[in-house]
């Protein structure tokens, strides 16, 4: 095994293959792998290396920075780092609207389509991934692109090889060896061929004496080694050997030798039941206490603490990524105090924590929903989760005869009233906040919790900013005239303002539950009547303990309407999120952080 094959395998790599493209005649998308490519197959890496094998036709990637280039048939391109690129027919064209890809999962892999008439592309796309803790500057010194065209019988077992990969589904760990494989060789290849005057990581591979040195470190780092070793066996002098290796490599020798013993220290801590007494031995220390010294001087915390914490983080990584099966919901009805008809669900078992409506909703058709299935599943883990659709969508009569904010909070004790829940916890997305805030205020002993995100205390048109009054007439003019259409040109305006970092599949999706909730007349009525919302005198007045989250690019409801609910609520928690989204997908790192905190916030 070389340096590189060692590196690679040390870096403990998992993947796969998650998505079969078809582009035809002019295309152009921009790919780059989120989470949510892989989230319905795969746990969730710190660390991608995308890829994509051209199986027929022809493809050209571009980086930003980097010249185009065209991948043939039985070529592939590797990204390193997964950065943004577009795959295209040919340059300047613009990428392809989400609305405009054909995005169908089946049968463990996602099956995407997009181009006009003409020749057929077709595309295995893969992805490696790995964790921080086993990062490697290898990685990071590798160009944003890399291509690998086998020719002969190379080209035969890189063919042979994707079609195991993708069809038969094997194991993340299968596929990791297999694209090791070529990734390795893609890395050789680009060595192979570096310029004159380079420098850096990977003209230390290219360097006789320092490439010797790396060998025999790699191979005996649990050997007694010391720099006046590896300078005789790499035939130069001790100073020419810690200079060369300090300016290509970034740190000296024996620097290096200490950390690759904790990186594979650390590989047998996460992957062997082996007690720290034997694995320091098996990385060249005389003693236990002076391995737990060095990897605590490494990674902050001693190697016992480290094992756990790991053996943690993978735990929860297998549950997000094998969810439990959503508990039977069965939806009922009850009347509002004007008569209006009101659907509403209770769904798991436990302390009770009901949702406010939000737009839109449609409890049935949000069950299997890829926008809102993670938000159900979260809060049914560990209590009953109750939902409703608010008046004039959804389930809920849509002829109804108003639409204000007493109104909707109306609704809302309607339906707590009808389950005869005498304490609760309050989730409150959107213009939800409004209506838990003025509930909260009259109800004050039976709000337990409250929990906001993306939420608003004044609505566009009391906040009367200019732009955003504009934009929003604009889109109530296109409300009234294309909403129902079979078109969701109309539609997807309203998608890409509150899932902009959409999949095309939960774009599609968001696009249909938009007409199958509301009809054209009662989406401009709404619109309407949440503009006019205003509850900033309330503020003041809520006594029940309050979480405030808020996406710090969110593109419906500005970051400052977050800062005004938290400001404005005696003893309030701030969260800011790194998210556009006025949704939280799941695939985000935003997603991941709200869950976990809403948690431990509820449980207190």
């Amino acid at each position: 095994m070389d340096i590189l094959d060692e590196i690679l395998s040390s870096l403990r790599l998992s993947g796969g293959v998650v998505i079969d493209g078809e582009f035809s005649g002019d295309y152009c998308v921009l790919a780059q792998f989120t989470p949510d490519h892989f989230a319905p197959f795969f746990p969730e890496p710190d660390a991608l290396i995308s890829y994509h094998y051209v199986r027929s036709g022809k493809m050209l990637v571009e980086v930003d920075g980097q010249p185009p280039t065209m991948v043939e048939a039985g070529g592939i391109a590797i990204l390193p780092r997964n950065d943004p690129h577009l795959l295209s027919s040919r340059s300047g064209l613009q990428p392809a609207d989400a609305s405009q890809v054909g995005w169908v999962t089946a049968d463990g892999v996602h099956r995407v389509k997009s181009g006009t008439d003409g020749s057929k592309t077709e595309v295995w796309c893969g992805f490696l991934g790995t964790a921080k803790s086993a990062g490697h500057p290898l990685l990071d010194a590798l160009p944003p692109l890399l291509t690998l065209n086998a020719s002969g019988g190379e080209a035969q077992w890189l063919d042979s090889s994707m079609r195991f990969l993708a069809e038969e589904q094997p194991s993340p760990d299968i596929v990791a060896r297999q694209a090791e494989l070529f990734l390795a060789q893609a890395v050789r290849e680009y060595v192979e061929h570096l310029p004159p005057g380079s420098d850096g990581w990977l003209r230390g591979l290219a360097d006789p004496a320092v490439s010797k040195a790396l060998s025999i470190i790699h191979e005996c780092y649990a050997e007694d080694l010391d720099v006046e070793s590896l300078a005789r066996a790499a035939g130069v002098s001790r100073s020419v050997l810690g200079e060369r290796f300090a300016e290509l490599i970034g740190e000296p020798p024996m620097r290096y030798c200490a950390r690759w013993r904790m990186r594979i220290a650390q590989n047998l801590l996460r992957e062997t039941d082996q007690n720290t007494a034997s694995i320091a031995y098996a990385v060249g220390f005389a003693s236990e206490a002076a391995f737990n010294r060095a990897f605590k001087r490494e990674f902050g915390e001693p190697p016992a603490s480290w094992r756990r914490r790991m053996e943690e983080q993978e735990q929860a990584l297998a549950e997000r990524a094998t969810p439990q099966p959503l508990p039977p919901q069965q939806v009922r009805y009850c009347n509002a105090r004007d008569g209006t008809r009101l659907a509403y669900s209770i769904t798991g078992e436990g302390p009770p924590i009901v949702k406010t409506a939000n737009w839109l909703n449609h409890i049935e058709y949000d069950w299997d929903s890829p926008l809102w299935q993670h938000w159900i599943q979260e809060f049914t883990r560990c209590g009953s989760l109750v939902r409703y659709d608010e008046r004039g969508n959804g389930l809920s009569d849509w002829d109804t005869p108003e639409l204000s904010l007493d109104a909707f909070v109306d609704d809302l004790a309607t339906v707590v009233d009808k389950l005869e829940l005498a304490a609760f916890d309050l989730l409150a997305i959107s213009q939800g906040a409004a209506v838990a805030i003025a509930y909260a205020v009259r109800n004050p002993d039976r709000v337990r919790r409250l929990v906001i995100c993306n939420g608003y205390a004044e609505g566009w048109a009391v906040r009367a900013d200019a732009a955003e009054v504009a934009r929003r007439e604009a889109m109530l003019t296109l409300t009234q005239m294309g909403w129902g259409a079979d078109n969701p040109a109309y539609r997807q305006l309203f998608t890409n303002h509150y899932v902009p970092g959409a999949s095309p599949k939960q774009m599609g999706w968001f696009n249909e539950m938009q007409r199958l909730s509301a009809s054209p007349e009662n989406a401009v009525r709404l619109q309407r009547a949440l503009s006019l919302l205003d509850v900033c005198e309330l503020l003041p007045q809520v006594r029940t303990p309050t979480l405030v989250f808020h996406s710090r690019e969110d593109q419906a409801v500005p970051f400052g309407q977050g800062e005004v609910l938290a400001g404005g609520i005696p003893g309030a928690a701030f969260v800011p999120l790194e998210s556009r989204n006025h949704i939280l997908l799941e695939s985000e790192p935003a997603w991941r952080m709200f869950s976990d905190v809403t948690r431990e916030f509820l449980k207190g």
